[in-house]
């Protein structure tokens, strides 16, 4: 076990394994986006964001690891993606001027290129080429996200579908 998964092994969280999205940004939105944002340096143990938190602007990690949840009780939280250099956090939500739908927090120290939502939907108007490769990562998110609810709702811990990859099967041991 590496020591990103042992640091999630060790939080109260449920995980529904496998099912996050893409890992990777495509490369052309990855360079668009470094080219025109910030370099933030965030700390380990910090937020990038919160759920509920508007949403102004998109992070693409460059170095180090963060990982997305989003509280399902008190005292409990589902971990829905382990995000590493690439990913692009906050992207669906920034593009639908809505509030970011999970919290973000560091498992390290973090480098990020920041990028507003103006910003970023101008890179979009530009190229419609990156455009339709971001529509293709929100699809892939969203049918992550269906799948990783239908597997919350189904889920009754001793008879769960996803026993290799649900914490619910590692609690009962």
């Amino acid at each position: 076990m590496n020591s990103l998964s042992a640091m999630i092994s060790n939080s109260e969280t449920a995980s529904c394994g496998d099912v996050a999205w893409p890992l990777q940004a495509p490369e052309e939105l990855v360079r668009a986006l470094a080219a025109a944002g910030q370099i933030r340096r965030v700390a380990k143990g910090a937020r990038l964001f919160s759920v509920g938190d508007a949403a102004a602007g998109v992070f693409l990690i460059l170095k180090g690891a963060a990982r997305a949840s989003m509280r399902v009780e008190p005292g409990r939280e589902l971990a829905f993606h382990v995000a590493g250099p690439g990913s692009v956090m906050g992207l669906s939500s920034a593009l639908c001027s809505t509030h970011y739908q999970f919290d973000v927090e560091t498992l390290e120290t973090v480098e990020a290129v920041y990028l507003g939502t103006e910003a970023v939907n101008e890179i979009l108007r530009r190229h419609s080429e990156i455009c339709m490769r971001v529509m293709n990562m929100m699809c892939d998110e969203l049918t992550s996200l269906w799948q990783t609810r239908e597997h919350m709702q189904s889920c009754e811990k001793q008879s769960c579908s996803l026993h290799r990859s649900c914490t619910h099967a590692a609690n009962l041991q």
